[in-house]
């Protein structure tokens, strides 16, 4: 759907962030246990930038500072909930900067199009490893501290579309 939000016009797209299980990561396989993620209130209003900010020597970064809002960001995330072991919530991107900064991903957006996310967040993880439904995990995700929510044109996220995550995963 669409809305006006600070006077801009916005696309409104559901997500879903991430769910509860073993994600592999850039930090490698960690377990996101839903006591962590039922806290969904404190990712409203993170950015939503195009893939993850990283340093100009390739270190991720916060998405947080005006540079990085200036170049990355399109939009914010906002109505986030935690049901059923998924985190998920609407996009609202900023049409105007998206078309801009990425308008392959508004074309993609406009066109009710599936696409990859990612979380952007600090943790203080535990070197515990075990087993999930399954699935091996080599630390257990805790104090989920939110910074982003990044779209991954072209890109897998750790939680990806076939793991139940992505824009419009929860439509």
């Amino acid at each position: 759907r669409r809305s006006s939000f600070e006077g801009r016009p916005h696309v409104i797209a559901p997500v879903v962030l991430i769910t509860e299980g073993v994600h592999c990561g850039s930090g490698g396989c960690a377990f996101y246990p839903a006591d962590e993620l039922s806290r969904p209130a404190t990712w409203n209003g993170i950015p939503v930038p195009i893939y993850h900010p990283m340093s100009d020597d390739g270190v991720p970064i916060s998405c947080n500072s005006p540079e990085v809002i200036e170049e990355n960001n399109i939009g914010r995330l906002f109505n986030v909930v935690f049901e059923s072991g998924k985190l998920k919530g609407e996009l609202w991107i900023d049409e105007v900067k998206a078309r801009s900064l990425a308008p392959d991903v508004l074309s993609a957006l406009l066109a009710g199009k599936i696409l990859e996310v990612s979380t952007g967040l600090f943790s203080d993880d535990e070197a515990i490893s075990g087993d999930w439904n399954g699935e091996h995990y080599d630390s257990i995700v805790r104090n989920i501290r939110p910074d982003h929510l990044a779209i991954l044109p072209g890109q897998t996220g750790a939680c990806s579309v076939a793991d139940g995550c992505g824009i419009r995963a929860n439509k």
